[in-house]
């Protein structure tokens, strides 16, 4: 009955959607149909002895399977609804294509300056480092030590910074400039951090969108696509480097030890990505706590520091390493799911549209920061705690109001 309902109001939302990669709605839609169409054959077909089983999560029965599966189909139905809703009842039609032609006209800058700029931000990383991580940054018997939430906020922005001058001072300072992102990759990798793909990928972005002409922007994409992907493989295993310890020299080691292990953690991440949470949500609705003050925190906007989530979190995870699922999460109280999924479909309609008006205007920057804010709810809503995905909501409304007030980047026409 739930995958009749979905196919009509999937029909309804095509109508006034055009297919783009910068649509949260499409993105959505895709993500979670994908998970979906892969879990399914991976939970039936994949040989016991080969699923990867986190935390012994795949060992479910097959009611429990489907019972999870018809969850993710009421969500989609619910933000379908929100979708249709926003869209017939301001009658937004399809969006016209939009042609991206990125040229962008930075500010003049100044080389010395963004030189000093990064030498400071190094020396900061470094300082940070060595009074949180000391030499546990080379060699730690646990994954992840324990120290405040505001150092380690402090060096993921300044290494946001940090990455961002490397990929601006490409085309005047080359050899500075990969060192710049060696340093900020090996560092994270030293974390143990998905981050480290995340900052080489902002890296490439920048050289992409200031240096690589239009004509070799395919050929930069194609070349770099499958390193990526594979990088990213053995960036999302370190954590789960375990029986060798954990730290900067274990984790460069790891290939070396065991190249087939790169391949492996390749596929691991495609089933991390796409399928893990699926039975993350499901130990999540099995598990999850009773009481609606854990759910009124999750959704709270203020700072964890002001709330009491630093005292919550612990019992919101499955094991040391794997939190519970927002969608999880929140499909724990169905009527309040209904609500809250009805209320997304709505909240990336309207982020669709105002993304659409920023690109077509050529506000490059606006359009791409707004969507990636929007898009993040979907993976993390997908893998982490609820918190961690309704924040980039409140993130996402919250630039849509600077936007209103704050100058655009100048582009050239």
């Amino acid at each position: 009955m739930i995958w009749g309902f979905l196919f009509i109001c999937l029909f309804m939302v095509s109508m006034r959607t055009r297919f783009s990669l910068f649509s949260p709605v499409v993105l959505f839609l895709l993500f979670f149909i994908l998970a979906i169409s892969l879990s399914i054959p991976y939970h039936y077909l994949m040989p016991k002895e080969w699923k990867f089983a986190i935390a012994r999560l795949d060992y479910i029965s097959d009611k429990k399977f489907w019972k999870t599966i018809n969850v993710f189909g009421h969500m989609l139905v619910y933000f379908c609804v929100g979708v249709i809703f926003y869209k017939y009842i301001f009658s937004v039609r399809k969006n016209t294509p939009i042609s991206l032609d990125l040229k962008i006209k930075l500010p003049n800058f100044n080389t010395n300056f963004l030189l000093g700029a990064s030498a400071f931000i190094i020396l900061l990383d470094i300082v940070l480092v060595s009074v949180t991580y000391g030499k546990g940054i080379f060699f730690r018997p646990t994954y992840h030590p324990e120290f405040g939430t505001l150092v380690t906020m402090v060096m993921e922005y300044a290494l946001l910074f940090l990455i961002f001058f490397g990929g601006v001072l490409y085309k005047e300072q080359k050899f500075i400039s990969l060192i710049i992102m060696l340093f900020v990759v090996t560092l994270c990798i030293g974390f143990g951090s998905r981050m480290a793909t995340i900052y080489l990928m902002i890296y490439l972005f920048t050289i992409f969108v200031l240096y690589v002409k239009k004509q070799q922007r395919k050929y930069f994409i194609l070349f770099l696509f499958p390193g990526i992907l594979i990088f990213f493989g053995y960036n999302i295993s370190l954590r789960f480097n375990g029986d060798e310890g954990h730290g900067l020299i274990p984790y460069l080691l790891l290939p070396f030890k065991d190249p087939m292990a790169i391949i492996e953690n390749t596929f691991f991440n495609i089933y991390y990505t796409l399928i893990f949470g699926v039975y993350a949500t499901c130990r999540t609705l099995l598990k999850y706590p009773d009481g609606y003050k854990y759910l009124i925190t999750s959704l709270n906007p203020a700072p964890g520091s002001m709330t009491d989530w630093y005292v919550q979190y612990k019992r919101l995870r499955i094991n040391h390493y794997a939190p519970y699922a927002g969608i999880g999460e929140i499909f724990s109280f169905p009527y309040i799911a209904a609500v809250f999924y009805i209320f997304i479909g709505l909240f990336f309609a309207h982020s669709e549209r105002t993304i659409h008006k920023l690109l077509t205007n050529r506000d490059f920057v606006g359009g791409f920061i707004l969507f990636l804010l929007t898009a993040a709810f979907i993976p993390y809503s997908f893998e982490y705690n609820l918190r961690s995905a309704v924040r980039f909501v409140y993130y996402a409304m919250i630039f849509m109001i600077i936007l209103r007030f704050f100058p655009r980047i100048k582009l050239k026409n």
